[in-house]
């Protein structure tokens, strides 16, 4: 008796396991309102980072429906001037017959050139977006970056071809670990320097870079007097940093802010010159 009351039980776990309210059987947000199983009212809470959409979802059948909110969904911003959302927290829930939830949802904005959507703009459920937004949505949920800044400067990276030097500020080991992710999903190369936005003259969160600043590492295998400057791509001197100013020999390090409110953007270069002669050139682009 013991050994059959066993089974009998593990078969009931089984039974639980493959219940239809269970994970394998949820079906996406967006393909539930197109099959006109739901309806949604999406509305911004305001801002650009983390808890910034409310979702009611209502239930238009007389069967419990299990919804997914996938991380990598882009809701739509109905305002073409405020910023579609990326969904960056995956969820699943269980709508029951003839009702309607409130979902609240984490996301970030991914569209840098538009303004921060205000409160109660109205968006629609989207698709899912390209698929290096998805990985970056998706690193973040499993990282639980919802309200992190940086975190949000890496989604403008992807979705508006911004400069992994944009992606900067707080902890440290978190801005290297983004860093290295992105450059991971889209190859593009970690930069040495970091770049400020201004605010966009139209409202938008990111407008014109209005400085960079970083770190110039070099060896000189002679004393001399050495002039560290910034060029642009015809050679133009648009910057200089310091000049004919006198050094050891050895390793040195100099800390540099390069202003470009006033300069288009582009490839420059900074150069260290000793005596004249050119000992080392570094690529920056913004």
């Amino acid at each position: 008796m013991k050994s059959f009351a066993f089974i009998s039980l593990s078969l009931l776990v089984l039974n639980i396991t493959a219940s239809p309210f269970f994970k394998n059987n949820a079906i996406s947000v967006e393909e539930a309102a197109k099959r006109g199983l739901i309806k949604l009212f999406i509305k911004s809470k305001g801002g650009y980072t983390g808890n910034v959409i409310e979702m009611k979802i209502k239930n238009n059948t007389t069967k419990n429906i299990e919804l997914k909110l996938e991380a990598g969904r882009k809701l739509d911003s109905k305002n073409n001037n405020e910023q579609d959302i990326l969904v960056t927290q995956a969820q699943e829930l269980i709508i029951y017959a003839n009702q309607q939830k409130k979902l609240d949802v984490m996301g970030m904005c991914c569209q840098a050139g538009n303004s921060c959507p205000r409160v109660n703009s109205d968006y629609t459920v989207g698709t899912m977006a390209d698929s290096n937004l998805i990985k970056i949505a998706q690193f973040i949920d499993k990282n639980k970056y919802y309200d992190n800044y940086t975190a949000q400067q890496a989604v403008w990276c992807v979705s508006d071809n911004k400069s992994l030097a944009s992606i900067y500020g707080g902890d440290e080991k978190i801005v290297k670990a983004i860093r290295n992710y992105v450059s991971l999903v889209t190859g593009k190369p970690i930069p040495s320097y970091n770049i400020t936005y201004k605010e966009g003259n139209n409202n938008s969160v990111i407008g014109h870079p209005f400085k960079i600043e970083g770190v110039f590492d070099y060896t000189l295998n002679t004393t001399g007097h050495v002039t560290l400057a910034i060029y642009d791509v015809s050679g133009k001197m648009v910057q200089l940093i310091f000049k004919n100013i006198a050094h050891d020999r050895g390793e040195h390090k100099i800390y540099y802010t390069f202003r470009t409110k006033d300069l288009p953007e582009g490839t420059y270069y900074a150069r260290m010159t000793n005596e004249g002669r050119t000992e080392k050139e570094m690529k920056i682009e913004f």
